[in-house]
């Protein structure tokens, strides 16, 4: 049969670090990492939602590919900028 105490048990939590050593030496949790792909994929995004008015004449598919093309070589590329 089943345990009939009226214990309340609390949950064990981990330890973060083990007694005695001094953590994982150096890592970058997430909400301190630079996201410098992100920042890049979100001016990208921008980028073509300013200039998609400029190829309306074109298929999705190919205004895709003129804004891809000017992306490339745009002030607004932080690749360009360094």
């Amino acid at each position: 049969m089943a345990r009939t105490t009226s214990e309340a048990t609390t949950p064990k939590g981990k330890a973060s670090v083990a007694p005695g050593k001094k953590g994982f030496g150096g890592r970058v949790s997430k909400a301190n990492k630079p996201n410098k792909a992100r920042d890049a994929m979100v001016a990208m995004q921008a980028y073509f939602k300013e200039n998609r008015h400029k190829h309306k004449d074109l298929a999705y598919k190919d205004q895709m590919k003129e804004l891809g093309a000017e992306w490339k070589t745009s002030s607004k590329n932080p690749k360009n900028k360094a």
